[in-house]
């Protein structure tokens, strides 16, 4: 049945084919039972079983990390809340995501935007291949040496995803389907991810008994630790009787529940959370593009970070970061640019060789910094904060590893493991790009180390540095390593 623009509440299948949707199984512990992948598209793909679907409360653990720092000074603490759904509501959201990108897309097209809007989305290079940040950033590079004399504006949208108001991304989703009234099955899509409810993960398995009094701190206090491997704790944490009894606050104890009650925001981790993040700013976009396209220059977003360059001078581009930050706000009463990561840089001649100087802004103190890179006006370069990320990376993992091979060789020496050790093989494995998977053909299978290496060669000969900031790169992972063999080896 088809939708009819006066906002008929019918069924929605006929926005795409089902059968172009990509099953991906889900296999994390959570409340729901495990789904094959006939009875997951059966679910999905009947708009009538979405639309009284009973969605569970997403599991949320934080991301921890420090913060890149000088040498000497300390790093701040920095946290990011991920939640996940369900795995039937994971697969319902993964396919409403599915049925409303072609409409985005043929959106973004007529106004222009398929080459400004450029994250959680498949973007096709020249060569046929899909391409990631690695190739937006080359971009944006590309166009300010060719812009030559031009001012950059780096912005930073604060807290996006918890931004969104509700009513107007209602209104933007009717918008995109051309309704006046959301079918009955995208509005409990609708409802399930701005309505939502949350549950701590450690919480729950607190309650579960998977987490417990574990060690004993030196002031004899007790510390929490799982009580069984992790690989144990089943895919379906309990029945729905028990989620009512247990979880839920049937028996008397407190409910672990957590409601989302505020107008605005969505939670970061569902699988529609992207989508719906992108086409919620795209009357924004247009706008932007407007203004930039009247000054002869180019606009940029990937997710929070907006990029601008036009060949300005320094005055005209601070009056137009001032009038981006307003009109930020009137796509949303609680958008914001964040002033402390917002910059903007004047760079001056074109060709190999370009001056820069930092006009505002507290990011960037040696040169501009985008998706990971940075721009010195001769080379592209990994940032500082992407190569802080690789030691954290390097430093969580050498310490696996060590557990890992102590066990395996307990009667060998450090030395002796660490002339054995396949240090090579080690560093092709470890450390998944996580935050750019998707975003190309091959990215889902790299780690920071072919990452990196990668990024030198797609970007030559101007990231050709890159092999410099990583040379002594192999010497570092092999003194994390040892150190971690030495640490933990039994006295």
């Amino acid at each position: 049945m088809t939708i009819k623009a006066h906002g008929n509440l019918a069924p929605s299948r006929s926005l795409s084919k089902p059968e172009e949707w990509t099953f991906k199984p889900k296999s994390y512990p959570h409340f729901d039972a495990f789904l094959s992948e006939a009875e997951a598209r059966a679910l999905a793909a009947d708009a009538s079983r979405v639309a009284a679907h009973t969605f569970y409360p997403f599991l949320r653990y934080h991301q921890r990390w420090t913060k890149f720092s000088e040498k000497g000074v300390s790093g701040v603490p920095k946290e990011r809340p991920i939640r996940f759904a369900g795995r039937a509501d994971s697969y319902i959201f993964s396919y409403y995501r599915h049925l409303l990108c072609a409409p985005f897309e043929k959106e973004l097209k007529a106004r222009g935007l398929d080459h400004s809007v450029l994250a959680y989305r498949r973007v096709i290079g020249a060569d046929g291949k899909g391409q990631c940040n690695i190739h937006f950033a080359l971009e944006a590079v590309r166009v300010i040496r060719a812009m030559g004399d031009c001012c950059v504006i780096a912005l930073d949208i604060s807290s996006f995803f918890e931004s969104l108001d509700h009513e107007r991304l209602k209104q933007k989703w009717c918008s995109l389907l051309g309704v006046s009234r959301l079918p009955a099955d995208h509005y409990k899509v609708y409802q399930a991810i701005t309505s939502y409810s949350v549950i701590d993960r450690d919480e729950l398995f607190e309650r579960l008994g998977y987490i417990g009094p574990k060690y004993i701190s030196r002031t004899g206090e007790p510390i929490n630790g799982y009580l069984v491997e992790q690989s144990l704790i089943p895919r379906q944490l309990c029945t729905g009787k028990e989620f009512r009894e247990k979880i839920a606050g049937g028996n008397g104890q407190p409910s672990l529940i957590k409601r989302h009650w505020k107008p605005y925001g969505i939670p970061q981790g569902s699988p529609i959370s992207d989508l719906l993040a992108n086409f919620y700013l795209l009357d924004f976009d247009t706008s932007i593009k407007a203004k930039v396209d009247e000054l002869g220059g180019r606009y940029f977003r990937y997710s929070d970070d907006i990029l601008i360059v036009a060949p300005v001078e320094p005055e005209a581009a601070l009056e137009l970061e001032e009038w981006v930050r307003a009109e930020i706000i009137s796509h949303g009463p609680k958008l914001r640019i964040k002033r402390e990561k917002s910059a903007i840089f004047h760079y001056e001649g074109s060709g190999e060789d370009q001056s820069w100087s930092r006009i505002v802004g507290e990011q960037g103190t040696n040169g501009l910094e985008y998706l990971g890179f940075r721009y010195d006006g001769r080379n592209m370069l990994l940032r500082d904060s992407t190569l802080s990320g690789l030691q954290r990376k390097a430093n969580s993992s050498a310490k696996r590893m060590a557990i890992t091979l102590l066990k395996r060789f307990p009667e060998k020496t450090t030395d002796q493991i660490m002339s054995d050790f396949n240090l090579s093989g080690f560093l092709q494995r470890y450390g998944r790009v996580r935050d750019f998977e998707s975003k190309a053909d091959d990215v889902r299978n790299w780690t920071f180390w072919t990452y990196a290496t990668r990024a030198a060669s797609l970007t030559a000969p101007l990231g050709l540095p890159i092999y410099r900031q990583l040379r002594n790169y192999r010497q570092n992972m092999r003194a994390h390593l040892k150190r971690a063999l030495e640490k933990r080896r039994p006295v």
